[in-house]
């Protein structure tokens, strides 16, 4: 069980096998798992069918049944899944092995990872009238990828970044635009009003779902 508030993920099973032998060597690989990011746990083993008792401990744990070789009868199926308690009934170990790794799976929690789009190069910076003030335009070139208008922005010069943010406008050709190709010219303007220099590094990029599996290795 997750310790008290413990609010991480957490797989809890619970193993029915056909003989002592098999349900301890569920329980030996099942004893490797190392995948801090998700939390396992047994909650409940026993050799024999599936018993309403079983369906009973795996409702109040929010487990998943693991039936190795063994029957789950009829009445019991028909309860568990009135109870929405899984029952998953397996003859191979490696199979069985897979099943828990799915579901360890989708548990993960997804991350967030940087993906870059494109990049550009500041080649001077011009001031354009906006009403009746004067703001700065990073005049660029795309020297990788594409720009988007609506994705996120890093200025970098030299090795500090200046500015991280959205654009407030992008033309090309005094057209507002929403796409800048590779090796096309274009004037940027940074939120909110930022000064650039000739040199500056540009980067368009987007942060995008990342979901990794277990890393939990059973050995085969």
């Amino acid at each position: 069980m997750l310790p008290a508030g413990d609010l991480g993920p957490a797989l809890n099973v619970l193993v029915r096998g056909d003989v002592d032998g098999s349900v301890e060597a569920i329980l030996d690989i099942l004893e490797t798992y190392d995948d801090e990011r998700v939390k396992l746990d047994l909650v409940h083993f026993g050799v024999g069918a599936v018993t309403p008792n079983d369906v009973e401990i795996a409702e109040a744990f929010n487990a998943v049944i693991y039936a190795f070789n063994v029957e789950c009868p009829p009445a019991v199926a028909a309860e568990a899944k009135t109870l929405n308690v899984p029952v998953r009934r397996h003859n191979i170990i490696y199979q069985l092995v897979d099943d828990v790794k799915k579901e360890i799976n989708a548990r993960i929690p997804s991350t967030k990872r940087e993906e870059i789009i494109g990049e550009a190069k500041v080649l001077q910076q011009f001031q354009v009238s906006e009403g009746k003030k004067k703001v700065p335009v990073a005049g660029c070139r795309c020297t990788k990828g594409s720009l988007m208008r609506n994705a996120q922005y890093r200025v970098v010069r030299g090795e500090q970044v200046v500015f991280e943010g959205k654009l407030a406008s992008m033309k090309h050709l005094k057209e507002e635009v929403t796409t800048i190709k590779n090796d096309t010219e274009c004037g940027l303007r940074f939120e909110p009003g930022l000064e650039v220099q000739p040199g500056d590094t540009v980067l368009c990029y987007r942060e995008v779902d990342v979901h990794e599996g277990t890393r939990w290795d059973p050995g085969f």
